[in-house]
């Protein structure tokens, strides 16, 4: 009987059909996927299928490889891969800083994805980076840096959203690389196990109040089991880390201080246009040693289990996403870590599509209680390398975002106003080290123009000019002109 059920395993794994892993998570993707109608299984299928260019002259193979095809790819029977360079060359100025310095942004890297098979699929990305940025985004960067306890110099470098920690490059710069990999394994048609370290964003918005993809990566490995057709369970374990130095330590550096996060999902499809999900997150305490485990319940598939235990803070998650007819979905979240409203937050979104042929208008409001993501015990709150978790802006605020975008064949626009309203406001709340930072209370509007010209869809390669006018009740307005060349892949954000 148990070579039975070995043989058909193994005559499943190779018949199973799995979509093609991706890291490519930027808006203008989301905002595909998030498109009534949008089949994403269909969209992995239509990359597998080989387009005949023996025929064509190489002008026009390298004209095709450049504005429609990854730049290198291979097609066999069993094996297909795709290889791309990924570049982010900006160049900017503080128009109201008269003698300021160029901003600047140098990202050089490379992308891969490919299958194996009918049911695995991997992806990977490399990327070193030089950049020179604004002042409120440098004050954002090395709030966030990490910590060296018993020393003269308490906290150093910094942290870019998306990015990593950084080391200082010449004058006013920050020099930071990552590298991102996944791998997708479907043995069985119910069966999805996940690996690696790739960020995942859940929810229909431009904000996720549970997880998004804002902070740095982090090494997971995710189960989900789909069951009846419409239910679908998940697990998640994940480690992760709080940028505070050991003080003693035998190797160039000192460790980081380690904590884990598991998280547990049940999903159902009501329909083909309504789907809800419920998820408990919870960060694990690990002590503080890197050989030190996390509480034996950690392990268990099973949630609600850590609600007893002091070593553990959980984030509880509702998520509901419907679409009315053809160009509009409804979208809402609603979290909690308690009873009390300063430990809830909720988010109420729409979409629509097409008002005009190939546009998007997105009006999203989100409102975080200033004790939702926090712990009792500061190095246990909800974030990971000293970043929120969840939103940029981490918690006690309102926020209500606008976007729009139209293309005309491959020209672009894209709008962004982001508006937040902080009362009783500590911008270091979520550290993992006591802070005596006073609260207060501000009034932000950050408004984005980009006008663009899509030269390759695929990657979503791009060359634009971007303006950025940002306006605070405490800090100076700022506006950001920007020129630049960037396959726009993965989400940075900066509208904090």
């Amino acid at each position: 009987m148990k070579k039975i059920s070995c043989i058909l395993v193994l005559f499943s794994a190779v018949f199973v059909h799995a979509q093609v892993e991706s890291l490519a998570g930027h808006n203008y993707f989301r905002d595909l996927s998030q498109k009534p109608g949008y089949d994403k299984e269909q969209v992995s299928l239509a990359e597998d299928l080989f387009i005949d260019t023996m025929h064509l002259s190489f002008g026009k193979k390298l004209k095709r490889h450049f504005t429609e095809d990854y730049l290198f790819e291979v097609h066999e029977k069993n094996v297909t891969l795709y290889l791309s360079p990924v570049v982010n060359f900006q160049a900017g100025q503080d128009w109201l800083d008269e003698g300021g310095p160029t901003l600047y942004q140098n990202t050089r890297g490379i992308y891969v994805k490919g299958t194996l098979l009918k049911n695995f699929s991997f992806a990977t990305t490399f990327v070193e980076n030089q950049a020179r940025f604004s002042k409120y985004e440098n004050n954002f960067i090395s709030s966030h840096g990490e910590f060296y306890p018993n020393t003269s110099t308490v906290q150093q470098n910094g942290v870019v959203p998306g990015g990593g920690r950084t080391k200082p490059f010449k004058e006013g710069g920050y020099d930071y690389g990552y590298a991102i990999g996944s791998f997708l394994y479907k043995p069985i048609e119910n069966l999805e196990i996940r690996a690696g370290n790739a960020p995942t964003f859940v929810g229909s918005g431009y904000r996720s109040l549970i997880l998004s993809d804002n902070s740095y990566q982090a090494p997971s490995i995710d189960i989900k089991y789909t069951f009846l057709k419409k239910w679908s369970y998940g697990v998640r374990r994940t480690r992760r880390f709080n940028l505070i130095r050991k003080t003693a330590f035998s190797t160039v550096e000192g460790y980081y201080q380690p904590k884990a996060s598991s998280r547990h999902y049940l999903n159902y499809q009501v329909n083909k246009n309504i789907t809800v999900g419920l998820s408990e997150n919870s960060i694990w305490s690990m002590g503080d040693s890197v050989t030190t485990r996390p509480n034996g319940l950690y392990y268990a598939p099973i949630p609600l289990l850590g609600l007893t235990k002091s070593a553990n803070h959980a984030i509880y998650g509702f998520d509901f996403s419907e679409v009315a007819g053809k160009k509009i979905r409804f979208y809402q979240q609603f979290v909690l870590a308690g009873f009390d409203v300063s430990q809830m937050g909720f988010q109420f979104g729409v979409r629509f599509y097409d008002l005009l042929p190939n546009s998007m208008l997105q009006l999203e409001y989100n409102k975080v209680g200033g004790e939702l993501y926090a712990a009792d015990t500061p190095n246990m709150s909800y974030t990971h390398y000293n970043l929120p978790l969840a939103h940029p802006k981490g918690q006690g605020f309102s926020e209500l975002v606008i976007r729009a975008n139209v293309a005309i064949k491959r020209v672009y626009g894209e709008s962004k106003t982001v508006c937040y309203w902080l009362k009783n406001y500590n911008e270091r709340d979520l550290l993992p080290m006591d802070n005596e930072s006073p609260a207060f209370e501000d009034l932000i509007i950050h408004q984005q123009f980009e006008l663009g010209y899509r030269i390759n869809p695929k990657i979503n390669f791009c060359l634009f000019g971007r303006a950025v006018l940002r306006i605070s009740d405490i800090d100076p307005t700022q506006i950001l002109l920007h020129i630049g060349l960037s396959t726009n892949l993965f989400n940075s954000y900066n509208d904090y």
